[in-house]
């Protein structure tokens, strides 16, 4: 069973396996059972008797031709083999059991028809065989896929090889450095992308180019919001950053060679699980025959079933703790209204009180003291004392409401007269839109070069950047400001006041200054890491303008 497969491929598969699901939960039953009585007693026996049960089940997987399943009980036998004349961790005992049991999820998942993949087992067949210290298998291990298709490469264009190696690397690695860091996705694989694809545009023509244009989708697929960046995933740009080093070292000769197989094809399993969203995702699933393939948001969905408890857990209760004070605060109105109820009363009484509970636990110590003295006044006065004592209340309610919202922003000024909530809401509605202007700055300028110069699509680029710095001395980001009036600057003095355009050297500059700059606003808002490295490659790209 190929890791990506189409619906019927599934459907005929999970008709097969329910022939032999009771077959397969029984022997995974007694496999489970065995391990349990070794974990308590040691005895060699069981130890035996349950690899027994693992090697019926794996003759099983393989007549279905279930290879993920498959190897997975490989795992286990070889794993068993090399620790049962030894004292067996309990490590290697939970990974035993973990795999064990999301063996049986699987099959449950397969017969009741949710989306799966072979990669889900990855996880577990990689954890037992870490037990024996053996490489982790990649996440594309199961993907089969046709590495040459015929396609048309595009010709090389003159002097796309040549532009700043250096400053390409330190765009990539600006990102890596952020997502690694674990502070958002967005702002870093924006400014990754921005150097692979100056080297898709280097490579074409070159056996190298067909390598490129599936990293950049690849990394257009990490960008969509189903997409988690895992170890591996990071592992992976990280490795493609050997790549990126040998460009630069070679001063781009690297773009004759030909890139290994596997890395093609762990890049290309990502674009795979991609909605094709943008016209490269869509061409790229059409040419490698990969569009009917599960998508990383249905196997979202099952990883997390497979794994236990959704780790969005906190999120849903901070979710649950806001639709709790919501009643709160419909209660509040009610009584403000109409007449309060007995009823009524001692509703408010335990909404709050399960509000105080839940923030005490979180942590939110302050907010959940706040909210049980809040439950006590309501108690002093008594239901008939409420409608007097309702403008108290309610602005009890509100600044518990601030401390739960505020404690979610980080940085904000603790003495400022402004509430950090309507502070902190200003300052994100500011990064906003400046990064939305940069974002049109940006389009303008690939506008300006796609039509070989004409000037009418950066009209206006320099009074969005006049808006873009006025938000900077509001956010007092003083040197940002003045790298934006630069910018400004040269729009004004060597685009639209020259006949001639700029190179396309400074044109690259210019746009390179507006990524770092961007990124730079995405850590400002808590998305991503990196801002001293941003803003000093924004800076060297403005150098570069002033030469």
């Amino acid at each position: 069973m190929a890791d990506i497969s189409t619906g019927s491929e599934i459907t005929q598969f999970a008709a097969s396996l329910n022939l032999v699901k009771a077959e397969i939960a029984n022997a995974l039953d007694q496999a489970a059972a065995q391990l349990d009585v070794y974990s308590e007693h040691g005895n060699a026996d069981n130890l035996r008797a349950f690899l027994e049960e693992v090697q019926q089940v794996r003759g099983t997987f393989k007549m279905l031709d279930f290879r993920a399943g498959e190897r997975l009980c490989e795992e286990l036998a070889e794993t068993g083999r090399v620790v049962r004349n030894q004292s067996v961790s309990e490590s290697t005992l939970s990974a035993f059991t973990q795999a064990i049991v999301f063996l049986k999820r699987y099959v449950d998942f397969v017969v009741s028809g949710d989306p799966v993949a072979p990669s889900l087992l990855l996880p577990t067949i990689n954890l037992v065989r870490k037990e024996r210290q053996e490489k982790p298998l990649p996440e594309a291990y199961f993907f089969l896929v046709n590495l040459r298709p015929k396609l048309t490469i595009p010709p090389a264009e003159a002097g796309a090889a040549s532009f700043p190696y250096r400053r390409a690397r330190q765009l990539y690695q600006l990102g890596l450095i952020g997502l690694m860091r674990g502070n958002g996705r967005r702002g870093p694989l924006q400014v990754m992308l921005r150097a692979v694809r100056r080297f898709e545009r280097a490579s074409r023509g070159g056996a190298a180019w067909l390598f490129w244009s599936v990293v950049s989708g690849a990394l257009e697929s990490l960008s969509q919001d189903a997409f988690e960046m895992t170890p591996q995933r990071l592992s992976l740009l990280g490795t493609l950053d050997r790549q990126v080093r040998k460009i630069q070292d070679t001063e781009g000769k690297a773009f004759n060679e030909k890139l290994p197989d596997w890395l093609l094809k762990e890049f290309l399993y990502i674009v795979a699980l991609a909605e094709p969203d943008t016209e490269l995702l869509y061409q790229l699933q059409q040419d490698f025959h990969i569009d009917r393939s599960i998508k990383e948001s249905q196997l979202a969905v099952s990883r997390a079933k497979l794994s236990g408890p959704d780790q969005s857990a906190l999120e849903s209760l901070s979710d649950a703790l806001q639709e709790e004070l919501q009643s709160v605060k419909d209660l509040v109105d009610l009584f403000e209204r109409t007449d309060v109820s007995e009823a009524n009363y001692e509703e408010l009484i335990s909404s709050l009180s399960r509000i105080g509970d839940t923030l005490q636990i979180t942590n939110l110590g302050e907010a959940a003291e706040r909210t049980s003295r809040l439950c006590q006044r309501l108690r002093d006065v008594g239901a008939k004392g409420v409608v007097g004592d309702m403008a108290f209340i309610a602005d009890e309610i509100i600044h518990i409401e601030q401390a739960m919202r505020a404690l979610t922003h980080k940085g904000l000024e603790k003495d400022s007269l402004v509430d950090p909530v309507s502070l902190s809401e200003a300052k994100i509605a500011v990064l906003s839109e400046s990064m939305t202007a940069l974002t049109m700055i940006k389009r303008a300028i690939g506008a300006y070069l796609d039509s070989s110069g004409d000037k009418l699509h950066v009209r206006n680029v320099g009074k969005s950047l006049i808006d873009v710095a006025g938000a900077m001395m509001f956010l007092e980001k003083e040197s940002v400001y003045n790298m934006l009036i630069d910018l400004d600057t040269f729009v004004t003095k060597q685009v639209l006041e020259e006949d001639l355009p700029p190179s396309e050297a400074k044109m690259e500059a210019f746009a390179d200054a507006i990524t770092a700059i961007e990124y730079f606003l995405d850590s400002l808002n808590g998305q991503s890491a990196g801002a001293e490295e941003a803003l000093q490659l924004a800076r060297e790209s403005i150098s570069h303008l002033r030469n």
